[in-house]
């Protein structure tokens, strides 16, 4: 049994697609690499320790940051540095709130006013993250398909 490659399916179509537009960078590759294992990681220590879904969260921001490149070069678009500064944000206040809530429970009192304010805080961090996430996406899909359209 021999191997047709020049089917459309496959090498001559798949060498039609310019290098820097067929697949993610290898640096975005890596990252998702390093943030899947870290939410891995957050999410086991947080059922023992609070203080996994910090390292969740982080892990979170880092398959967020990747999946926001651009085609080209540089593959850093501005909206990942919008997904990194909220991201930092979100894992900063997710931080912070356990921290709040980890010396309430230590004093035996409720919660306080800052709690609240810091959890919003980091909601819309995330929020933003997210939806910088998906422009950056939506955008590269969309110029991508101009570019074999042309």
């Amino acid at each position: 049994m021999t191997d047709d490659y020049s089917t459309p399916g496959g090498l001559q179509a798949a060498a039609a697609i310019p290098v820097g537009q067929a697949r993610m960078p290898l640096g975005a590759r890596r990252i998702i690499l390093i943030g899947s294992l870290g939410v891995l990681a957050g999410i086991l220590a947080g059922r023992y320790y609070f203080g996994g879904l910090v390292l969740a969260s982080a892990g979170i921001t880092l398959v967020a940051l990747a999946l926001s490149y651009q085609t080209g070069k540089p593959w850093f678009s501005r909206l990942s540095w919008l997904v990194v500064a909220a991201g930092a944000l979100w894992t900063a206040t997710t931080a912070g709130y356990w921290w709040l809530i980890d010396a309430a429970a230590d004093a035996s009192s409720g919660s306080s006013e800052n709690a609240s304010l810091v959890f919003y805080l980091g909601i819309a961090a995330l929020v933003v993250m997210l939806g910088a996430t998906l422009s950056a996406a939506i955008l590269r899909a969309t110029r991508g398909r101009r570019l074999i359209r042309s």
